[in-house]
């Protein structure tokens, strides 16, 4: 995939959480736990997996990033159909690319067979037409 490609990412939370992300913007899980939430809408089995992924070449764990789609209707929306009326879908300036520290994870990010690059070489990595290819 190439840089044009991406028009904008996408951030899956709950309707309820709104209001927070625009107080405090967008963070990661090890950050937003110092904030109160009524709900959350990650699966605790996946979060479990999150929690011990590490980003290979540097001190931090998965859970130290904000997590951004390139497709929002993914497994994980998809899994979470049953709470389709509390969820919501934040579109993001594809511009965060340009962040410093940024990673991309060319799958699932706490897949056991995932790797995480630098932007120009994760876009590389990944089959656009897989990518949107519908579940």
């Amino acid at each position: 995939m190439n840089r044009s490609d991406v028009k904008e990412l996408y951030f899956i939370t709950l309707i309820s959480n709104v209001r927070s992300i625009i107080g405090y913007g967008i963070l990661s899980h090890n950050k937003s736990v110092k904030i109160t939430h009524d709900d959350s809408l990650p699966m605790p089995k996946m979060q479990e997996k999150r929690k011990i992924k590490k980003i290979p070449g540097t001190n931090k764990k998965l859970h130290d990033y904000a997590n951004l789609y390139f497709d929002a209707h993914n497994p994980m929306l998809s899994r979470r159909r049953d709470r389709n009326n509390e969820i919501c879908v934040l579109r993001i300036d594809a511009n965060v690319l340009d962040l410093q520290g940024v990673i991309i994870a060319d799958q699932n990010a706490s897949s056991e067979y995932v790797r995480f690059y630098p932007v120009t070489q994760g876009l590389a990595a990944i089959d656009k037409d897989r990518l949107f290819a519908k579940y």
